[in-house]
């Protein structure tokens, strides 16, 4: 019963596009606020620059507004965005080159972030543990940096975002079977180049 009224009380996302195609330009407001936290760390994590996923952001909603009358499922907002974040992003990445950082890229085997990698930077009892995590988070920068773009979207979206593979597939425009591919080679490419730091 109060998950129904909570349904209630939040309107679905086609219902907010149909408001805004209907005439209702505040609406457009909710679903940016319902989306902006996700579309920026989509676009932080494929530029790695927080001015530059910001500028992104902005122009993904406002074609996103302007393109609202062609979104064919209103129900699949959420991903119909985050389609139009990781175009601009990795368009923009292209045109400007790679800047990345180091905390949000890494990632275990079954998608986890590495959290121990971070924990080096800050022990006291290892000598040499600062200048072995500045050289980690050189090899990782490198590392992510060599990818294709592709597979760096698949890993980001996937393994960091933990978007179902079938909305990773819908934003990158491949297969789900496409997905696990990059998803794959990302990982094994990124542990070859960190091998001697597993």
């Amino acid at each position: 019963m109060e998950a129904e009224r909570s349904t209630r009380a939040t309107p679905a996302d086609a219902d907010l596009v149909h408001q805004v195609r209907a005439g209702r330009r505040e609406a457009f407001d909710e679903l940016v606020e319902r989306y902006q936290r996700r579309a920026t760390a989509v676009a932080y994590r494929l530029l790695g620059n927080l001015h530059d996923a910001l500028e992104v952001c902005q122009e993904s909603f406002v074609r996103a507004y302007r393109k609202l009358d062609s979104l064919q499922d209103p129900e699949r907002f959420g991903p119909w965005l985050l389609t139009i974040v990781t175009n601009l992003s990795l368009n923009f990445r292209r045109s400007r080159g790679p800047r990345l950082s180091f905390e949000d890229c890494l990632v275990s085997e079954d998608g986890s972030r590495e959290e121990q990698v971070c924990d080096w930077r800050h022990s006291e009892d290892r000598p040499g543990a600062r200048l072995s995590a500045r050289e980690l988070e050189e090899r990782i920068i490198a590392g992510l940096a060599a990818l294709p773009p592709q597979q760096r979207a698949a890993l980001v979206l996937f393994s960091i975002e933990q978007l179902p593979q079938k909305d990773v597939a819908q934003i990158l425009g491949c297969s789900v079977e496409a997905v696990k591919w990059h998803v794959f080679q990302a990982r094994r490419k990124m542990k070859e180049h960190l091998a001697e730091y597993l």
